[in-house]
Formats: C-alpha cells, structure tokens, sequence
C-alpha cells in the first residue's frame, strides 16, 4: 500500500477549520486515514498530534465526536482514553462504557465524582469487577444500580448484593433485575424472594429449587415485620404535639428529615404542628396549605417553614398516598399507609440525580424514625413514648 503525505498545509487546514462542524469532518477523514495505515510513519505522529489536540477542543461536541470515533479504536492510547474519561459526561460516556484501556483505579477515582451519567456508563461496561460495583452499590443511584443488576458481566460480591436489597429490595425494577442474576447465593435468593412479586417468586423458586414451604413463613414473618423495615410511629398526646414541635425547634431538631419521618410514619399530627411552628402560622392554616391547597399552596409552605423546594416532591408524593387512602392518622390504616407510601416514593423519587432527595429516602432504611426522633425529644428534653415497644 502507498503510504500518503501529510503536508504542513494539510495540518493547517485540519487545526484551523472554520466551525465545529468542519473540524468534526475533517477529524473524521484523519481517523479514516490514522486506522488505514495511509499516512507514513512521521506524518502518523503528526497527525496523532492533531487528534490530541482535537480530543482537548474548545466546543464539546468535537472532542465528543472524537470519543465516539476513538472508542474501540487502536488509536485510543491509555494516556487519551484518561483524558477523554475525565471530561464531561457526554465526552466521557463512550469511552467509560467501551474503552478496555482503562484501568480499576481510573474506574474508581472518576465514580467518586458521584456523576450519575458517568456511573451508568460505567455500570454497562463489558466487564465491572467488584471493587467498581460496590462503588457503584454504594454511591446510590437507583438506575445505574438498576443497569449494573442487569449485566451479566458485573460481577458483583454478596455483600454489595445484601446492600442493594437492605435498601432497594422494595423498587420493583431493582428486585427484578437482581432476580434475572444466574449467580445469586441461598442467602441473597432468600432475602430477595421478600421482595418480588408472586410471579418473580415462583420462577425463583423453580430456578434455585427451594422449598415453597420454607418460602411461605419467610415471607410471612417479613410482612409481619413490616414496619420495623420501614419507620416505627409515635404517641404524644395529642394536646402536647405542638408544644413537642415547638421544643424541637428551639432545640434546632425539628429538621426536613424529621419532619418527613413524621409524615411518612403516619404521625400527621406532629407533621403539621411542625410545619406549622416552623412557618410561624396557625396549625389549621399550615394542615390547609399542606392538604387542602392549589398546587403552589405546599411551595408557599416550605418558602415559610424555610424548607428546600428541592425536597417539594418526596413530601407531595407522601401526601398524596394519604390523601388517596384517606388516611389521617392514627393506628387504623397506619401500616397500609407506611407500606403504600414507601413503595410510592421509591417507584416515583428513586431515580432522582438529586443528592437532597437521595438522603432523604435513603433515611428512612438506614435508621427507624423511633430512634431519629427520640435522640431529639432526648435533646429537647421531652419525655418519649413509641407505640408497639
């Protein structure tokens, strides 16, 4: 084969194209030309030149272009696939997902950037050894948790398996994507048929060959037990709930996520008194503007209450259980509520890229509110009282 010349004019016209376009185009032809051996072996090293330099380009679209070019390509050198890797997501994506040429500790330094488009890339790589999938468990997202159950190459260690199901087992597409998994150990298949759906129970039971029998008690101990898995309710006198809120602010205990306990819980009393102390409004007129108000009648509520609009949506859907159970609090309904409410708010805010958000569900698995909420009366000074103790 004839090996072609690149000329210095050549050079010019490749590193002064006009507009991004161009230079995409061009950059084209010059991998075209790198991956088919016509350029001789200096005018090679010159134009690898140029594609770094079009790999560090002003406009984002060309060096996302050259990561798609690059990719799988020999010209992809560990030096570039880094450099690639490292930058913005939408430049990052193909090479975190494709490129081989990069290394466990490269994989493990860019997940501690918590960049949920650079953890799914990476969550779909052909191969994921365990030390980036408990990465990966442990930084939370729901989706690229969800993309990482479903590749079969991911290997990922039982404890990382355990963690996943001690906080997501309740996410539908959580547990069936960990269930489509060929190498799950008795113990994980054990916690995970608590989980799935019936149908999902039964083709685990057929595939792991468990006794039907065993499956049964362990499924009815666990809803047995529902509640110690989700938040355990209080009992303060109704006459005192406002005067416990009050004692909490002063304290500086009486927080969003105490409040979203309170709510999600079923301890509606203490969740209104409290908004209603923290707007510094009447309780009848914080219970309106949190259920009976417009759409911007609960954002009215937090810009008074000082509360993140961020968190707006994780309250609203907690709200919305209640109000379509008609559940008001108290102990009748209360167990329905907690269950619907928090299998609501993982199918409807799981996903969400929003840290606020991401800790306030996470919360509610991580510590039962009973405890949360009784380290504040403690704080406060008030006496504490949990019911089914």
């Amino acid at each position: 084969m004839s090996q072609r010349s690149l000329s210095q004019k050549d050079v010019e016209r490749l590193l002064a194209a006009p507009d991004a376009q161009a230079r995409i185009d061009t950059m084209t032809h010059l991998v075209r030309d790198l991956e088919a051996g016509d350029l001789a072996e200096a005018e090679r090293a010159l134009a690898m030149d140029i594609l770094q330099r079009f790999a560090a380009d002003a406009v984002t679209a060309v060096r996302e272009a050259v990561a798609w070019q690059i990719h799988n390509s020999s010209l992809l050198t560990e030096q570039l696939a880094e450099k690639l890797a490292r930058d913005v997501d939408r430049v990052a994506f193909p090479i975190l997902r494709h490129a081989e040429k990069l290394s466990e500790g490269l994989l493990l330094d860019i997940l501690r950037e918590r960049r949920p488009a650079k953890e799914l890339a990476i969550a779909g790589r052909r191969t994921v050894s365990p030390a980036v999938s408990d990465a990966l468990v442990r930084n939370g997202n729901v989706i690229v948790i969800t993309e990482l159950l479903r590749n079969r190459g991911a290997v990922i260690a039982e404890p990382s398996l355990h963690s996943v199901l001690d906080r997501w087992g309740g996410v539908a597409t959580v547990n069936e994507a960990m269930a489509t998994r060929p190498d799950l150990s008795a113990a994980v298949v054990e916690k995970l048929i608590l989980f799935v759906s019936e149908e999902i129970r039964n083709r685990l039971i057929r595939s792991h060959r468990l006794n039907p029998r065993l499956i049964g008690i362990l499924v009815e101990r666990a809803r047995e037990a529902v509640t110690l898995l989700l938040l355990k309710p209080l009992t303060p006198r109704e006459a005192d709930v406002e005067l416990l809120a009050r004692h909490l602010l002063i304290r500086g205990r009486l927080s969003a996520p105490l409040l979203f306990r309170a709510l999600c819980a079923g301890e509606i009393a203490l969740f209104d008194a409290g908004m209603a102390v923290r707007a510094n409004l009447p309780p009848e007129n914080a219970r309106q503007l949190a259920w009976d108000g417009g759409p911007h009648a609960l954002k009215g509520l937090f810009a008074k209450a000082g509360l993140s609009f961020t968190l707006l949506k994780p309250f609203r859907v907690a709200i919305a259980v209640a109000k379509a159970l008609d559940y008001r609090g108290g102990d009748e309904g209360r167990e329905r509520f907690q269950t619907e409410a928090i299998a609501t708010l993982f199918d409807a805010c799981g996903n969400s890229q929003d840290r606020e958000i991401d800790d306030l569900l996470l919360q509610l698995f991580d510590q039962t509110s009973a405890e949360v909420i009784e380290k504040a009366l403690e704080q406060a000074g008030m006496p504490f009282s949990p019911l089914n103790t």
